[in-house]
């Protein structure tokens, strides 16, 4: 039971991490103003880039499915 309690807190922990980083990146910096018409396209600054916040949480869905299955399959 231990075991269990222990492996669930770090991995709520490493999810925790997870969140509050990824807040804090972007995958390409906002150009300004300029050629932007509706945002996707190329500005005097390079092509923008269209990606989303559902991006990540696909990618933690996937991370938790599976440790899930990990755990599952340790038990």
């Amino acid at each position: 039971m231990k075991k269990i309690v222990k492996t669930s807190a770090q991995v709520i922990g490493l999810l925790m991490l997870m969140v509050f980083v990824s807040t804090k990146i972007q995958a390409q910096p906002n150009p300004g103003p300029g050629q932007q018409n509706s945002g996707i396209g190329v500005t005097s600054d390079g092509p923008t880039v269209p990606f989303d916040g559902g991006m990540s949480l696909m990618l933690a869905a996937s991370g938790i499915g599976y440790a899930a299955k990990k755990m599952k399959k340790r038990i």
